[in-house]
């Protein structure tokens, strides 16, 4: 079969051989026809240039007249001049321009003639073209010197169809300009307008013909003109732009195709029949070696069969060579796929790394006689190997061989290694054992003893041996023997009392093979412990009864515990159900308290007589204002801790809700002299419920206004952070102590005690603002330092849905940071931060409270868009 396919290969690859030469060979002689088709469009290209030279000499003989004539005589010897031309066919029409705007023409003026004349003398070779009408014009221009120091110009239109030559029927001939458009063509096609894309026509690309013409001139066989595949030519003309393009079919010289292909045909059937003979000859040879191959295979199949089942391998070495050959059962034992032949490091490679110099080694010897056998571990599996080999007999003395046998032994190390193992393991234990311990064989001799038993019976250095009588073991014992109890021959369990005090209690079993084992274990502190145990019994079962009677209190101790803790809860629920039922009960006396106390004051129905009841309902509408204050903190602290409160979230403005929260309060900061000013401008929009939100900026602005003194600070800051929206409320105010921020954020705590404290409050304006932040899934941090400031910080999302993660939270506010937040950290952890993570840039909270005048604040400033720090902006 693979003769057959050798066959065909050869020839397909032999005839693909000849195919390219006959492609060269046609090549050849498609090239000599575009250089013919070249040198035919270069002949038509220069008799082009002729026929535009005589026109050319014919206009510059006729300037060379002008140059003398009088103005007088210009005229009628130009009219000749013009006349003489005009006889030429090449010339269409012919025109003398003057300075004076005069035209002499022998027939009609033709439009535009000043323009089209202009565009000859611009150009270099003061020819140009022109497309009118679908007629196509050389135009020639040559100045003309006049005898009174002007110049005219001679304009020649000529005929392109006339300047360019027929070249026969079978032919296409085409005169075109720079971009490739068509001026004239022959024979003439109605379907060719002037101006038309040869190129385009052709199937070639403009740029290909630019590259032809670059050089001289060119020719190519790849145009097509219709569904025929033709030779393209071009040609310049010298001096000008133009170009001359010829069409023809393709043309080679037959006679010199068809001896090609008869000679490479020839070539071709030559070798076939010759490897036709061959491939005979080399079925006949097979159809001899199949037998005897048959025969080989079957010969190594039963040696193959008897290698794997005896899992062994067969290597041969060529010392002189330095190469290994390993079978195909050895190759997989080792780890390999299949039989490799390698260089003799290599195989070595394939053992562990202390066996390769050994196994060196032996290689070395072998030829001097020596046989080769040792054990070795494989490097890739955890395989033994036993290599024995010697010298391949019958060789010559240099090419000597070293062939041998690889025997997997993995299982039988593996036996030996176990049984030494397990002596050792076994010597180990006995060794370990506090028990003694000793081994008789069936004739009652002794085996095996461990060095409890020598220690116990006091036995000397080498007074035990292996074969000693179990009588004379005895009697050597006997002296450290005191008595023994229980010991009779049809038991096999005794105790033994020492001479020193110690009790042992010994048990024989017998083995398998006859022989006898002698265990014998320490029980001296068991018998110093038979004493006290019968004591110790009693004393248990009262430990027992008390840890019983324990167990029944601490029962109904949890019971009660569950039962306090129930009605701790319905306490604390009925409290929060209290503080909202009075909230409201106490807001509508209130209400009529403010109303009324508000209608006197400003002595709505007359005055009250003496000025001090103005004081006195001030004061009243004052406390009534506070108190119903408070009662309104109280209300919205039992809704949120009844969980009641609902929040209505929607988009809003929080600069203009920040903005209403100063106007509340720049009153109170008046009257205390106090800066107080804002930065909240660029905020986009936040979902938040506008009346919650306002609370809690009316309360942190509030605190801050409270706690500082006159003519301090307090800002609010407002900027984007990677998180949400984040607001600052920073205060020069008295500050808090580090050991008082923990207690902050609890309903009614205060920092000063009830005596003592000098600002009013009822302590729950934070408490409250710190909840309904975290019902928005925000988060609160509060940064001081005593006698230097406050700075609050919250950070709101910008959109309920996608609240702020506690992970992200926690890497706003840091681990060590006094942060309200609705996760698991709380404001009473013990560990103060000294920075507010929210200030940007990291400013301390000190100096974010109170900041220099080079903050970028005026001093009567209320909102001021100052640029907030890229870094925070960011996220950091």
């Amino acid at each position: 079969m693979w003769i057959i396919m050798a066959m065909v290969l050869f020839t397909l690859a032999y005839g693909g051989i000849l195919l390219v030469k006959i492609e060269q060979e046609r090549e050849i002689l498609i090239t000599e026809a575009e250089r013919s088709q070249a040198n035919a469009a270069g002949y038509l290209a220069e008799r082009v240039t002729a026929r535009i030279a005589e026109a050319r000499y014919a206009l510059a003989f006729a300037s060379a007249d002008l140059r003398d004539a009088s103005p007088q005589a210009v005229e009628g010897l130009a009219r000749a001049r013009l006349a003489a031309i005009s006889e030429s066919e090449l010339v269409a029409d012919v025109a003398l321009l003057l300075p004076g705007g005069q035209v002499i023409t022998d027939g009609t003026a033709v439009d535009g003639l000043r323009e089209i004349a202009g565009a000859a003398l611009d150009a270099p070779s003061g020819l140009t073209a022109t497309v009118s009408d679908n007629q196509a014009y050389l135009v020639l221009a040559v100045p003309t010197p006049l005898a009174d120091g002007t110049v005219g110009a001679f304009v020649a239109r000529l005929s392109t169809e006339t300047a360019l030559p027929d070249w026969g029927d079978d032919r296409v001939v085409a005169l075109a300009d720079a971009s490739g458009g068509m001026l004239a063509i022959r024979p003439r096609m109605p379907s060719v307008r002037a101006g038309t894309q040869l190129a385009e026509r052709f199937g070639l690309r403009p740029g290909y013909i630019d590259s032809l013409a670059a050089g001289g001139g060119g020719a190519t066989s790849d145009a097509r003109f219709g569904e025929e595949r033709v030779t393209f030519a071009v040609a310049p003309i010298a001096g000008t732009e133009l170009r001359v393009y010829a069409l023809g079919a393709m043309r080679i010289n037959q006679s010199a195709w068809f001896r090609t292909i008869s000679f490479y045909g020839l070539m071709f059937i030559a070798p076939i029949f010759v490897a036709l003979g061959l491939c005979a000859l080399v079925f006949m040879q097979m159809g001899r070696l199949r037998s005897t191959r048959q025969q080989l295979e079957d010969n190594e199949q039963r040696f193959r069969v008897a290698i794997e089942g005896a899992r062994c391998g067969v290597w041969d070495w060529n010392p002189e060579a330095d190469t290994v050959f390993v079978t195909d059962s050895l190759a997989r034992i080792l780890g390999l796929e299949a039989a490799i032949e390698c260089t003799g490091q290599q195989f070595l490679q394939l053992f562990s790394k202390p066996d390769r110099e050994r196994l060196r080694a032996a290689m070395r010897g072998a030829p001097a006689g020596a046989e080769v056998d040792h054990e070795v571990l494989a490097a890739r599996s955890p395989v033994w190997l036993q290599m024995r080999g010697r010298i391949l007999p019958g060789g010559e003395a240099s090419h000597t061989r070293i062939v041998g046998v690889a025997i997997d032994v993995t299982e039988r190390k593996g036996a030996q290694a176990r049984v030494a193992a397990a002596e050792s393991r076994l010597r180990a234990a006995l060794e370990s054992m506090s028990e003694s311990f000793v081994l008789w064989d069936s004739r009652q001799r002794l085996v095996l003893w461990n060095r409890k038993f020598r220690d116990l019976f006091d036995f000397a250095d080498g007074m035990l041996k292996p074969g000693m009588s179990y009588e004379a073991v005895e009697q050597a014992a006997a002296r450290a023997i005191k008595t023994v109890h229980g010991g009779t021959d049809s038991k096999v369990a005794y105790e033994i009392e020492l001479s020193n005090g110690r009790w042992l209690h010994y048990s024989d079993r017998p083995t398998a093979d006859g022989g006898l084992v002698s265990v014998g274990a320490d029980i001296t502190d068991l018998k110093h412990h038979e004493a006290a145990l019968t004591e110790n019994e009693a004393q248990l079962r009262k430990t027992v009864d008390d840890v019983k009677r324990s167990q029944a209190r601490i029962a109904d101790l949890a019971k009660k515990y569950e039962e306090e803790k129930i009605r701790a809860e319905e306490a604390n629920r009925s409290k929060s159900e209290f503080l909202a039922n009075m909230s409201h009960e106490l807001r509508t006396p209130l209400n009529a308290i403010n109303g009324f106390s508000e209608i006197m004051m400003q002595e709505m129905f007359g005055p009250l007589g003496d000025d001090r009841y103005v004081g006195y309902m001030k004061d009243i509408l004052s406390s009534g204002k506070h108190l119903l204050e408070l009662i309104n903190d109280i209300l919205d602290m039992s809704k949120i801790e009844a969980g009641k409160m609902q929040l209505q979230p929607e988009p809003t403005d929080a600069s203009e809700l920040v903005e209403q929260s100063i106007r509340i309060v720049r009153g109170r900061a008046e009257e205390k002299r106090l800066k107080l000013r804002a930065d909240v401008s660029d905020l986009p929009e936040i979902e938040v419920d506008p009346r919650a939100f306002k609370q809690i900026m009316i309360n942190l602005v509030s605190n801050a206004v409270k706690f500082t003194p006159e003519g301090g600070r307090v800002t609010v800051r407002g900027f984007l952070s990677g998180l949400g929206v984040a607001f600052q409320v920073s205060d020069t105010g008295i500050g808090i102590a580090k050991e008082d921020l923990p207690r902050l954020g609890r309903p009614f705590e205060q920092i000063e005690s009830q005596h003592s404290k000098s600002f009013q409050g009822s302590g729950l304006g934070l408490a409250l603002s710190k909840s309904l932040i975290e019902l928005h899934g925000g988060t609160l941090s509060i940064d001081s330092t005593l006698g230097e400031g406050t700075t609050v910080s919250i950070v709101l999302p910008i959109s309920q849905d996608q609240p702020i993660p506690k992970d992200a939270i926690r890497k706003v506010t840091g681990t060590g940071s006094h942060a309200a937040s609705s996760g698991s950290e709380r404001l009473d952890e013990p560990d103060l931060s000294e920075m507010d993570t929210h200030a940007p840039l990291g400013v301390p909270a000190a100096r974010a409270g109170g900041l220099e005048s080079d903050d970028g604040f005026e001093a009567d400033d209320e909102f001021v868009d100052a640029r907030t720090s890229s870094r925070f902006a960011a996220g950091e």
